[in-house]
């Protein structure tokens, strides 16, 4: 009977991995090619790896600032990301020179892909540029 019900369960785990993984597929994705303006090489994978051309080095994570946004950044910078989007609200001025985009005194547009008006602290935004210009280093080939 427990053989049973662990097969049923490892059959449900697999049914949903194949799902995520057919869904991580079909939706768009901020490549390193798609990064131009913003100092990321072109990149050629001959040999992708379980997640497609995105499948990042060991030890990098997709940062994921939105979630097709699949440049690979270190797990730690990858929290910090969620914090700052987390934390986004808190960081703008609605009354501001850019309407609802506006950053309150202290903080930056993210710019992490075209249109990040995510306010994070200067080194935040650097962080983000150094990130996108390595991408094509981090990815698994």
């Amino acid at each position: 009977m427990l053989m049973k019900k662990l097969t049923k369960v490892s059959a449900m785990f697999a049914l949903c991995g194949f799902f995520m993984l057919t869904m991580l597929t079909s939706v768009g994705s901020v490549h390193a090619q798609d990064l131009q303006g913003h100092n990321v090489s072109s990149i050629t994978i001959s040999n992708p790896g379980p997640y497609g051309p995105d499948t990042c080095k060991q030890g990098y994570v997709w940062r994921e600032a939105i979630p097709s946004d699949h440049v690979c950044v270190t797990p730690d910078q990858r929290t910090r990301v969620a914090q700052d989007n987390a934390a986004a609200v808190s960081r703008r001025n609605p009354t501001g020179p850019y309407g609802s985009d506006t950053c309150v005194q202290g903080y930056v547009w993210r710019e992490a892909f075209t249109n990040d008006h995510v306010c994070v602290t200067p080194d935040e935004r650097s962080r983000a540029a150094y990130d996108n210009s390595q991408a094509a280093n981090r990815v698994a080939r």
